[in-house]
């Protein structure tokens, strides 16, 4: 049933070029928000041209070797791609249903967002999200207390993605009609 519903949204080329760059940007984001202050410094400078400005920033994609662990990089990787497949399922499913999604799905849909967003970060400083919330309210130590060091996050962020993928594409293929028990 879940292949079925995988084949329908993404046997469409629209569905699959909005899960790739959705996937792309969400990846592009994760990697990027560690060196945020040089990205802005990168596109704002008057002095780097176009391209030099173009190929700084692809570069930078490349810290996802050197500012993040194997296993951090390896569910930030995970993250992208199941929150682009996430993203083109949800449309799909709102243009087949053309009606509102239930909550409970797009209450998935969000918390595996927001729990991945928790646990992308690097192996120096850890969670990228938690850590600056939490050191504000001065608990920036309880992170290492956590398991992987406040990376759980990002499995659970997988988790969540999963899941909601995989519910998606049940209701994918559940009728637009309730089903009539026949009389005995």
């Amino acid at each position: 049933m879940v292949l079925t519903s995988l084949k329908q949204v993404f046997g469409n080329i629209r569905y699959l070029a909005v899960a790739v760059i959705t996937g792309f940007a969400a990846f592009v984001l994760s990697v990027w928000l560690p060196n945020l202050k040089l990205v802005g410094q990168v596109i704002t400078s008057s002095t780097a041209t176009l391209l030099d400005k173009y190929s700084i920033l692809i570069g930078l994609l490349g810290s996802i070797k050197t500012n993040f662990s194997v296993f951090s990089g390896s569910y930030t990787i995970a993250i992208a791609v199941l929150f682009g497949a996430n993203v083109a399922m949800v449309i799909y499913y709102f243009k087949q249903r053309k009606s509102f999604l239930q909550k409970n799905g797009m209450a998935l849909s969000f918390g595996g967002l927001v729990s991945g967003m928790f646990g992308i970060g690097c192996a120096a400083c850890g969670t990228l999200v938690l850590g600056p919330l939490l050191s504000m309210i001065g608990a920036g130590g309880i992170i290492a207390l956590l398991p992987f060091g406040g990376q759980g996050f990002g499995v659970l962020g997988v988790g969540v993605l999963s899941f909601s993928i995989f519910s998606t594409a049940k209701k994918i293929q559940d009728p637009l009609v309730c089903k009539v028990d026949s009389p005995e």
